[in-house]
């Protein structure tokens, strides 16, 4: 997950991570359909041979691929949640709460979660202070 920090800096541990406060980027495309899924719309990150080839054969040149990802009821709640004021703790409480699980399948559930939609660039974690 993206991080505030420094690269440079070590890893948070679990108690901070926890504290952590998950916002939604401003750059990705997203949705909410009549069903409640969320469906995003991003682009695809091409190489520069892959970009040069895409702007010589395509009719619309600005325009880059792009690609749909659809989240489940699950991740479609978890994303509700992401509203730059619940922390990573909150999040997990309340999913817990909901679905019906232990505190610690909750928190495998979403961590892992949240760290796939910060390596898709879809969040950014913050600490309490930033």
């Amino acid at each position: 997950m993206k991080s505030s920090r420094s690269d440079t800096t070590e890893p948070l541990n679990r108690t901070d991570s926890l504290a952590c406060i998950p916002r939604q980027s401003d750059t990705v495309q997203w949705q909410e359909l009549d069903n409640g899924d969320i469906l995003f719309t991003y682009a695809i990150p091409l190489s520069r041979m892959f970009t040069a080839l895409h702007q010589k054969f395509s009719k619309n040149k600005a325009e880059l691929p792009t690609k749909k990802l659809q989240l489940d009821q699950m991740g479609s709640f978890v994303w509700n949640l992401i509203d730059g004021k619940n922390t990573v703790k909150d999040i997990i409480r309340i999913f817990a709460q909901d679905y019906k699980v232990t505190t610690q399948e909750a928190e495998t559930a979403v961590a892992a979660f949240l760290k796939s939609l910060g390596q898709r660039g879809f969040i950014a974690l913050y600490g309490p202070t930033d």
